[in-house]
């Protein structure tokens, strides 16, 4: 592995700050993917809906585990096969755009090899222009974070917190209030601890820079998933183990938040995207 020089243990600022580091490899150290479907509408007598839905894993692969098996879900694809969950009707609606930057990086070996955490970029800086993209020819955008339950217990000033949070859990943050309230419903009905991210504004995804606020309604949602509900969600918890390795607590979770999906993209306002 390269070493990072001490001038360099610094967070990267940007995702373009990483990209030119020139010790980060693509395809090596960290990746990137992405699926856009194929949308055309030539037809004068009839509308055809464009892309309404886009799903983020802006921390994926190694950085926080479990989120791009999560994203690919819900997004309607087999993790291990990237193969559609169901067949896709002409529409192309049982499933959603994705996009993912993920850490291939292994566990460290000695001081000063570089780890998974150094591909850590805040959200609100991610600049990288196809997820922006992405995300920004969408009306509705999901991203899909990892954090631990002690982040969930944050107190004034950040906010009321969660004094015993479910070790199991997941926080649903995001501007968009009514795509929020779907997702804690259908994930209650799920019987998954969902808590409203306005219990601990620091994980709320509310900054307008968030891409999952960046679509075409300027508001989306943003999934902040426990430790321990990605782990209860994966057989085997390793990079390579998790994508054939998915429970039915996966399936639990996907379909709930594909439920949501396909609730917002009924409603009468997104009826001309």
């Amino acid at each position: 592995m390269p070493v990072i020089p001490a001038t360099r243990r610094t967070p990267f600022v940007t995702n373009t700050d990483l990209y030119r580091d020139p010790q980060f490899t693509e395809g090596t150290h960290y990746a990137r993917r992405y699926k856009r479907q194929a949308r055309t509408d030539a037809d004068l007598a009839a509308s055809h809906p464009f892309t309404r839905t886009t799903v983020l894993a802006l921390h994926g692969g190694g950085i926080e585990p479990g989120t791009s098996e999560i994203a690919l879900g819900i997004a309607g694809y087999d993790p291990a096969t990237l193969a559609p969950v169901v067949p896709v009707p002409p529409d192309g609606r049982a499933v959603h755009d994705y996009w993912m930057f993920e850490g291939l990086l292994g566990t460290p070996t000695g001081p000063g090899d570089p780890s998974n955490s150094d591909l850590h970029i805040t959200s609100t800086r991610c600049d990288d222009l196809v997820a922006l993209s992405m995300a920004g020819g969408s009306a509705n955008v999901i991203s899909v974070h990892g954090c631990n339950v002690d982040q969930l217990k944050q107190t004034v000033p950040q906010g009321p917190g969660i004094p015993n949070p479910a070790v199991d859990s997941v926080l649903v943050g995001g501007l968009n209030a009514t795509f929020k309230a779907l997702l804690i419903q259908e994930l209650g009905l799920a019987n998954i601890t969902a808590y409203d991210g306005d219990l601990v504004p620091a994980l709320a995804g509310t900054d307008p820079d968030n891409p999952c606020n960046r679509g075409l309604l300027r508001q989306g949602a943003q999934l902040e998933l426990t430790l321990g509900l990605r782990k209860s969600m994966f057989g085997t918890f390793t990079r390579p183990g998790r994508p054939g390795s998915t429970t039915a607590k996966f399936g639990h979770f996907v379909n709930a938040c594909r439920s949501a999906i396909h609730q917002m993209e009924q409603r009468t306002d997104q009826a001309h995207y």
